[in-house]
């Protein structure tokens, strides 16, 4: 009995020292430390050592498979990482090679520091065992691996398994400015054959937060603040072949453009990021889409200078940074001013806002206020158009526009914080101003088990002498921690609510709840290693006035095998049906959509293998004969040899008998709202190719192509409380043929090929060949579309653009010594 007593406490010592948040010392080095993944300088052996790494995956809490050591070591310009990281089967560590900040198919190791010991922040650096860096900053339960940080790294495979060496310079972190400073710290292992991931301070994925759990290395000492100061120049020659409207026909040229990108470390929190006559011509086409719905689509953002570093601007989603640089703002308000007058001939209208600078300031200082400031400013530019006695003229086509965000956020005990957020636009010219603010908090109890969020938004907006005050807020009490957890929410928004002028909003005048339960099944069984039960709840009404719009209810169980495998089942209902308040285009008048139901799922192989495939497939079944939604996608990846990877995709949307809102000319049918009866193609086809020539010289290749036929064969008139009845509008013209019928392509072809010279420095070819084609009529089958879609006006662009950083900082302390 005595006996098992002691194993028992000896089992429980050695669990908790396992899993308590662990310490180690940080030892300041005056010996040079030759770049090479091997840990031979005698500095190395002064350094303490992390190791007895615990599973967070597959099984939490049990000690790592494998042996891991890792050293930490600092002077005044660098903080360096050592690990030498074990395995027994060596052979079998996978290394492929993969694009920066993406892991790929291979083993990786990772770091992450918070220099502020908060628990809420943190930068994120990660070495593959192929050599491809990856680094993000970490915000509580997000990362954003669009910061690219400037530092080098090296592995080395060894007979026992593979090492490597980091070297960050201090430059590229914020910390406090004290003599002796404690920071968080941990190490990360992740092992992709058995997909095995550890941390050397235990992080269970049943408590919330990353960061919060990490451990710490004391005793950094005399850290000397650097000089942050660094210049990106640059240089893009372009050559097009576009269309010109005016001539109707293709024509080449060839422009250059010039500018520069500027850090400037402002105080040991605070670093100023500029952009001065930016260009944006080599981020990666958008993928259009023809959109019938009441709402704006929204386009994700590929501009490097709007990605990086902007994890404090998306507080609250107030700040959707495709405005910035958008299609002109009165474009079309111009072009029906210039048409009113059959003789005029528009000469040349900017079909986009010039972006004349950008910069933000961001940091965080000691006591953990995060604050930022942005501004960018957008230059005027007119429509330029001929009358019939040949006499020029312009109409302003885009406003001298200024954006402004400021942000405050307080990081509190127990990770708890609070934040604020202001977006402001002018355009003076045409009296227009935007001022759209949130204040919103997280709070926990004491044992983080579990938390209430809540937000405001207040949007004011006037134009001319009209001024419109709206708002909107949600709160949500959530459990985060354990094997069940929850969350219960309310959210509204008034019918004046709109911060659309910088921000997204894709409908306001609503309010509603929603609801969830979630299981997981952390611990393996004999078969599964992970399983997922979720059930989800919402209700949601108009909110002026107050109507029903509709009830939904959706169930998903979702596993992963030993093998792997990940597969799940989905089951969505909509037992009341659907009372659409958008969709007639008239505030008040819903469109009733009848009860359906949704059943489904998906399945996912091991990545790791040679080849592997995702694939789902959705039926959506309503209330309503031969009505129907059909949504089906596969999508082989196949690793065509060591450095080439390829992901082939294919989806198809059909839509039988469907139904919704069309918009009628015809004067005699001006006071009723049309709905026709549709059917719908959707597909969408891509291919992905990466080939990873060395991890500084990469080719990327996307073509994308979407359709989409909508076919109308009848109408209907909308009455007041949603019920419809035919109408004898045929949507034909004189000649027979369909005013509605509509055929619609997207193809895009990105051509991408960078070497990158030294850290921060590139040199980028890259070709663009983009068709965008719309008609009135069908192609009869997606293999038909291409019969004349090369025949549309298309833009055939080649650029070649250098990119240069200078850290003048380190150019600095060299000319002062």
């Amino acid at each position: 009995m005595k006996l098992s007593y002691y194993v028992l406490l000896t089992f429980i010592l050695i669990s908790s020292s396992l899993l308590s948040q662990k310490t180690v010392s940080g030892k300041q080095t005056n010996h040079a430390i030759t770049l090479d993944g091997m840990l031979l300088e005698v500095a190395w052996d002064e350094a303490e050592t992390a190791t007895d790494f615990v599973n967070n995956y597959p099984n939490p809490g049990a000690e790592s498979r494998f042996k891991s050591e890792v050293k930490f070591l600092y002077d005044d310009q660098y903080i360096y990482i050592g690990a030498e990281l074990t395995d027994s089967q060596p052979d079998s560590i996978i290394a492929f090679l993969s694009e920066r900040d993406d892991y790929g198919n291979a083993d990786w190791f990772g770091v992450l520091i918070d220099p502020y010991g908060a628990g809420q922040n943190a930068f994120g650096f990660y070495v593959t065992a192929a050599g491809t860096e990856l680094d993000a900053i970490i915000n509580q339960t997000t990362e954003d691996y669009s910061w690219n940080a400037v530092w080098r790294s090296k592995v080395k495979r060894i007979a026992e398994g593979w090492s490597l060496e980091i070297r960050i310079p201090l430059t590229q972190l914020r910390f406090p400015k004290e003599t002796i400073q404690n920071w968080r710290i941990n190490y990360i292992r992740n092992i992709r054959r058995n997909r095995e991931t550890s941390y050397w301070s235990f992080v269970d994925p049943q408590q919330y937060g990353e960061i919060a759990q990490s451990g710490y290395i004391k005793g950094i000492e005399n850290l000397g603040t650097p000089l942050r100061l660094s210049f990106s120049p640059y240089s893009t020659m372009y050559l097009e072949d576009s269309f010109d409207e005016n001539t109707q026909s293709q024509n080449w040229g060839f422009r250059p453009r010039f500018g520069m990108d500027m850090k400037v470390g402002l105080s040991e929190s605070f670093t100023l990021d500029a952009t001065l006559i930016p260009d944006f011509g080599q981020t990666v086409s958008d993928r259009l889409v023809l959109n019938l719905s009441p709402f704006e689509v929204r386009y994700p953002e590929n501009r490097p200078f709007f990605l990086e570093g902007m994890d404090l601007f998306g507080i609250g989603d107030l700040f959707y940074s495709r405005r910035i640089g958008a299609e002109s703002y009165l474009k079309e308000q111009a072009l029906d001013s210039v048409s009113q007058d059959p003789n005029n001939s528009v000469r040349t209208i900017p079909d986009r806002a010039q972006l004349i600078n950008a910069l933000k300031i961001s940091g965080r200082t000691k006591g953990g206020l995060g604050i930022g400031v942005f501004n960018a400013i957008e230059n005027r530019s007119f429509l330029h158009y001929e009358d019939s006695l040949g006499n020029d003229h312009k109409v302003l086509a885009h406003p001298v526009s200024n954006y402004n965000v400021f942000v405050l956020s307080q990081n509190l005990k127990n990770n708890a914080n609070i934040s604020f957020l202001n977006t402001n636009v002018i355009r003076p010219e045409i009296q227009v101003l935007s001022n759209v603010s949130t204040l919103q908090g997280l709070v926990f109890n004491k044992s983080r088990v579990y938390a209430i969020s809540t937000s405001t938004q207040v949007s004011v907006n006037s134009s001319g002498n009209n001024v419109r005050v709206g708002r909107s807020s949600s709160i949500s009490f959530q459990k985060v921690k354990g094997t069940n957890q929850f969350n219960i929410d309310y959210y509204d928004s008034d019918n004046h609510y709109n911060p659309t002028e910088l921000g997204f909003l894709a409908r306001n005048n609503f309010f509603g709840f929603y609801s969830r339960y979630r299981w997981t099944g952390y611990e393996a069984t004999q078969r599964l290693l992970r399983r997922n039960f979720t059930v989800e709840n919402t209700v949601e009404y108009l909110y002026k006035p107050t109507k029903f719009g509709y009830w939904s209810v959706n169930a998903e169980y979702i596993v992963t095998t030993k093998k792997f495998l990940t597969t799940g089942i989905s089951l969505n209902i909509y037992p009341l049906g659907e009372r659409d308040f958008f969709e007639s285009r008239v505030f008040g008048i819903p469109v009733n959509f009848p009860a359906s139901f949704q059943y489904g799922g998906f399945y996912s192989s091991n990545y790791s293998k040679r080849f592997a495939l995702d694939f789902y497939a959705y039926h959506r079944v309503f209330d309503r004969k031969g009505m129907s939604n059909l949504d089906l996608n596969i999508s082989p990846r196949i690793r065509i040899a060591p450095k080439i990877f390829t992901v082939l995709s294919s989806t198809v949307n059909r839509y039988f008998h469907n139904f919704g809102y069309v918009h009628v000319t015809d004067t005699t049918y001006t006071d009723q709202i049309t709905l026709g009866n549709r059917e719908r193609w959707i597909v969408t086809n891509s291919i992905a190719l990466d080939y990873t020539f060395t991890k500084t010289f990469r080719l990327k290749l996307r073509f994308n192509h979407y359709w989409q036929e909508v076919s109308y064969h009848s109408f209907m008139e909308l009455l007041d409380d949603g019920s419809y009845r035919s109408s004898s509008y045929s949507g034909l013209d004189s000649l027979g043929q369909s005013y509605h019928n509509t055929s619609f392509n997207a193809f895009t072809v990105d051509f991408d090929l960078r070497w990158v010279i030294y850290p921060g420095s590139e040199i980028r070819f890259v070709w663009k060949y983009n068709i965008y084609a719309s008609k009135k009529g069908l192609d009869y089958g997606y293999f038909n579309t291409f019969r004349n879609l090369f025949d549309n006006p298309y833009l055939n662009s080649f650029s070649v653009k250098g990119l240069f950083y200078i850290d003048a900082g380190k150019w600095f302390r060299k000319k002062t010594v």
